[in-house]
């Protein structure tokens, strides 16, 4: 088996930025180099429209490879051989890295317009000499060799790998994602982080305590989201102030007052840590808070605005991508939230008036206050 040296990385979106590329490229440099922080190569070039990671007899490959396939903005990323730009040594490294044996089909680029020779003569070269070198071509053929004529040499490789893509983490500023223990949320803050937001987690829980050992899943769903991003910061925050105070509050409001209570408890930490705005896990009609008449009377003047990446998914569609992001078994273990006491009959239609009333009656802006001082942050990979 050869024995790669580099890997290349690709851009995808943030190629089409213009004059903003650059910020997008320096972040998706900082975000990769912090994703390889455990792992050993020599160095990680920047090669203004790729990157190439240079590795060395310590480097894990296998760990390499899988780290770079969570970091968002990267379109597609591959170990490759790099050689000359000559058609003798493209075809000698062609004979160094394809198992004898094997068929491919042969994909050549040549990106370098002012070399002697077209990516049709690289392809000719290699089926004339295909008996010597060993292996069969075949345009029909499942595997493929990729050739790719650069300035900085001809790159060779044979395992591309498709990369999450969306933008760098942190280019579109920060979000104050509020994460309960169910389905949804986690596969919300994955959109929001495809589309640069950088996470702090919000979860209000139902203990008296901060450190209850039932948070551990909490702590679980954060960590398999970290792999993600690993530098979010986690406030957890205890919910019995607000049920203390709503416990005499019609059930068929509860839903919804818990719903305006998390979203101006948000509110005052976007607020605190300088956050552009409140994501949420919410489906449109998923449940009976989530009618547009609801959605719309419990987020009324609340600052910042709220994004909910969801909203058009259906259930089966969220859970196929929690399997797919490692948070589904997490998130179907038993665990009691918040929003489930107090909360049976939920009126379907809503007025953003009528429920601040409610709200006001129930003196919860004296709990928001309360339930603030009590919150606990604590920050991930660190």
């Amino acid at each position: 088996m050869f024995n790669y040296k580099e890997v290349v990385i690709h851009f995808g979106e943030i190629w089409l930025k213009g004059e903003n590329r650059r910020f997008f490229v320096n972040a998706l440099y900082r975000n990769v180099r912090d994703a390889l922080l455990e792992e050993k190569y020599d160095s990680l070039e920047n090669m203004r429209d790729r990157f190439m990671l240079h590795l060395n007899e310590k480097s894990d490959m296998h760990s390499i490879l899988g780290k770079l396939g969570y970091v968002f903005g990267i379109s597609w990323f591959a170990p490759v051989a790099v050689t000359k730009n000559s058609i003798a040594d493209i075809v000698e490294c062609a004979r160094e890295i394809i198992e004898p044996g094997s068929t491919v089909r042969i994909v050549a680029h040549r990106s370098l317009k002012s070399v002697n020779f077209s990516s049709k003569d690289i392809v000719d070269t290699l089926l004339d000499r295909a008996k010597k070198l060993k292996f069969d071509m075949d345009k029909k053929a499942r595997k493929r060799l990729y050739v790719n004529v650069t300035n900085r040499g001809s790159f060779l490789y044979v395992k591309k790998i498709m990369g999450l893509g969306g933008l760098p983490v942190g280019t579109s500023g920060k979000a104050v994602i509020l994460l309960s223990g169910g389905i949804d949320s986690p596969v919300a803050s994955f959109y929001a982080m495809k589309r640069g937001l950088e996470p702090i987690y919000v979860h209000v829980h139902a203990f008296q305590s901060n450190d209850d050992e039932r948070l551990s899943k909490i702590d679980k769903l954060t960590g398999a989201l970290s792999k993600y991003y690993g530098k979010a910061e986690t406030y957890i925050i205890p919910g019995y102030v607000y049920q203390s105070f709503v416990m005499n509050t019609p059930s068929k409001y509860g839903n919804l007052l818990f719903k305006l209570f998390i979203y101006r408890l948000a509110g005052g930490i976007a607020k605190k840590e300088k956050a552009s705005c409140i994501v949420t896990g919410e489906s449109l009609g998923q449940v009976a808070s989530q009618t547009a008449s609801n959605l719309n009377a419990t987020t009324h003047n609340i600052d910042p605005f709220i994004m909910r990446p969801l909203i058009g998914f259906d259930k089966q569609e969220i859970v196929n991508v929690a399997k797919k992001i490692g948070t589904f078994e997490l998130s179907i273990g038993t665990y009691k939230d918040v929003c489930q006491t107090n909360s049976r009959n939920t009126v379907l239609v809503s007025d953003a008036k009528g429920l601040r009333a409610v709200y006001k009656a129930a003196k919860l802006d004296t709990a928001l206050r309360m339930t603030m001082k009590k919150a606990k942050m604590i920050t991930l990979g660190q």
